[in-house]
């Protein structure tokens, strides 16, 4: 099945998607604009949220009333269907949303200034993100504006990467701080203020950026979405990973670190990122292999004749002896003569990129709780 994306105030112009059909519609009430307004939020696979105006989140674009500091009089004035209250459900829609996130639909929310108007009460530009939590959010926190192309990545940003980085060549304008806990930053100005990261809904996940300055960006940013799973949105618990390695390996071992943490797996031991100066090496290595329940063996021609991996193996082989469970996992980085002990098993192949994907959801679904 083809997948349906909605695009709320803004426009894809980049080569054709396939198997992707592209809404550019607007939240208002279907009795209001027929052809302007979007089809139950829960017939999409993925939308992004552009709230820049009223007039983007009512009718999926600017109008001639956009930068009107006095727009939702403005819309009302051109036609008195336009009426805010009338145009707009947003009880309805909310709910909506709500259905959409809790079946896998990938949301994405953009910053926008805010934009109070006093009409018949104060009406509120957050009121399009049709989310309750989302607009809480930004109310609360503090939205500055810069010009700026630099920024930092961490843990988390996963398919969004390409994103950041095309920000990085265009530049990013709008960023958050004093935000809440509903916020997991994963892309930060220099300064610690948040362009990006996921909006924890429950138990389901939605994102919340910095808005493209460009087309491109805009090109990229949608690209970035389509590559999201539903299985990114519905996170269930994961058990933690010790991942043994050589230090040969390391670059690979970051990358599917953050691969994991972008999943939404919370232990994912490292042992750079856990031992400090300072630390007894053994120690922190032990520490760290009775907190996970699953020892991830990245294997390479490498690693099999590391001793400290060969240490690490032993420990989880022991484990499986005398528990009888499952503990080794084997991560299979690059072709070579399996230890005697893990012949037989079933292993995660990252031998090539065309199969890393599919061992990373592999490896997710070991480490689902039940």
């Amino acid at each position: 099945m083809p997948k349906n994306v909605l695009l709320v105030g803004l426009t894809y112009k980049g080569s054709e998607i396939p198997d992707t059909k592209i809404d550019v519609l607007g939240l208002c009430r279907p009795e209001i604009a027929s052809d302007k307004a979007a089809y139950a939020l829960y017939e999409y696979d993925t939308i992004i949220i552009n709230p820049e105006s009223y007039s983007h989140f009512l009718f999926g674009a600017s109008t001639k009333h956009s930068a009107s500091e006095k727009e939702l009089w403005d819309l009302k004035t051109e036609n008195n269907d336009y009426d805010f209250d009338s145009a707009y459900d947003q009880h309805d829609r909310s709910k909506e949303l709500s259905v959409a996130v809790e079946q896998g639909t990938r949301v994405i929310w953009l910053l926008a200034r805010q934009k109070h108007i006093q009409f018949f009460g104060l009406r509120s530009l957050y009121s399009g993100y049709a989310s309750t939590i989302a607009k809480r959010l930004v109310d609360t926190a503090i939205l500055h504006e810069k010009k700026s192309r630099r920024l930092t990545l961490k843990a988390g940003v996963g398919e969004f990467q390409p994103y950041f980085e095309q920000l990085q060549k265009d530049g990013w304008s709008l960023c958050l701080s004093d935000f809440d806990d509903k916020l997991e930053s994963f892309a930060e100005s220099l300064e610690g203020y948040s362009l990006g990261g996921c909006v924890q809904l429950g138990g389901s996940t939605a994102w919340l950026l910095t808005p493209p300055p460009t087309q491109e960006a805009t090109n990229v940013l949608i690209a970035c979405a389509l590559g999201l799973g539903a299985a990114d949105v519905n996170r269930g618990a994961y058990h933690g990973i010790f991942l043994s390695h050589t230090s040969a390996d390391k670059p690979f071992v970051r990358g599917l670190k953050s691969r994991l943490e972008s999943h939404g797996v919370k232990e994912v031991w490292l042992d750079e990122a856990e031992i400090m100066i300072g630390d007894s090496l053994t120690k922190k290595i032990e520490e760290g292999l009775k907190k996970t329940k699953y020892i991830g063996v990245v294997l390479s021609p490498r690693s099999i004749r590391s001793p400290w991996v060969e240490r690490e193996l032993e420990i989880a082989i022991n484990r499986e002896i005398a528990t009888g469970e499952l503990a080794v996992l084997p991560l299979l980085y690059e072709k070579c003569e399996l230890p005697a002990f893990l012949v037989g098993k079933m292993y995660a192949d990252f031998t090539s990129p065309l199969a890393y994907d599919d061992s990373v959801g592999k490896l997710l679904r070991r480490l689902k709780t039940k």
